[in-house]
């Protein structure tokens, strides 16, 4: 009986041990930014964009309540270089979006923000920063838990005004910052690569935005270490909100 009462108590010591207590986020009173940047390393007007895109210091990032990802794609790499961080599905979204805006035309580096082509991205910021603040029209709480091997989230979307689009989509994106990539051949060759914000995972569902939804994903931990999380939500082809979640 001891021995069954110490084989037990260790086990369930065990079990405790490899899930840490949950972290809670959620967003606040005002609506919060996406900035996505779609680039490659087979490009070579890629680096300065970048480059651009990692100088924004944190307190920037905050009065202008903008959350960066970036993510490479993949139809750059015949020209001589295979990008290893580019996903088809990143070429979608990409695609998607430029669609939804009526155009035909994808490029790197492309800026969007809340969905919407920015051309001139550091203009765009700084209008931001001066804009006053639009209420959030919904509402993102999160409880992460971490296991050995998955970050698990527990999302609760509710509405905070009528949304015109009852069906939008949620998004979570896992990243990483401070990646370095030498790049061995194509445009960039002899360049090393700095990247920040580099999205490696991308999982999304469908929801009834006039409705309160709950949600669980489970996201895979990277072998070097997410740096964080992001989840947003798009209604009507436009990003509407972003919870930033850190690692």
């Amino acid at each position: 009986m001891k021995k069954l009462l110490l084989v037990f108590l260790l086990y369930n010591t065990s079990v405790f041990a490899e899930t840490k207590p949950a972290r809670q986020y959620e967003t606040g009173p005002y609506q919060t930014h996406l900035l996505e940047l779609y680039t490659s390393e087979g490009c070579s007007s890629c680096p300065p964009a970048e480059a651009w895109l990692a100088s924004l210091k944190p307190a920037e990032l905050e009065q202008s309540a903008i959350i960066p990802l970036v993510f490479h794609v993949t139809y750059w790499d015949y020209i001589g270089w295979k990008d290893q961080f580019a996903q088809k599905q990143f070429d979608l979204r990409q695609r998607q979006l430029v669609t939804a805006e009526g155009g035909s035309t994808v490029y790197t580096p492309q800026f969007f923000i809340n969905s919407s082509t920015e051309r001139n991205i550091a203009f765009a910021v700084r209008r931001l920063v001066m804009t006053e603040k639009k209420p959030a029209s919904i509402k993102i709480t999160a409880a992460v838990t971490e296991t050995e091997k998955t970050h698990r989230l527990e999302l609760t979307l509710r509405p905070l005004s009528p949304q015109p689009d009852g069906i939008g989509r949620i998004y979570i994106a896992a990243y990483e910052n401070g990646i370095s990539s030498a790049i061995q051949a194509g445009e960039n060759k002899g360049r090393v690569s700095l990247h920040e914000y580099l999205v490696r995972q991308l999982q999304s569902a469908l929801v009834a935005l006039n409705e309160t939804n709950q949600l669980s994903f489970e996201i895979h931990k990277s072998t070097n270490h997410w740096s964080g999380m992001v989840v947003f939500v798009e209604s009507g082809g436009q990003v509407i909100e972003a919870l930033k979640i850190g690692l």
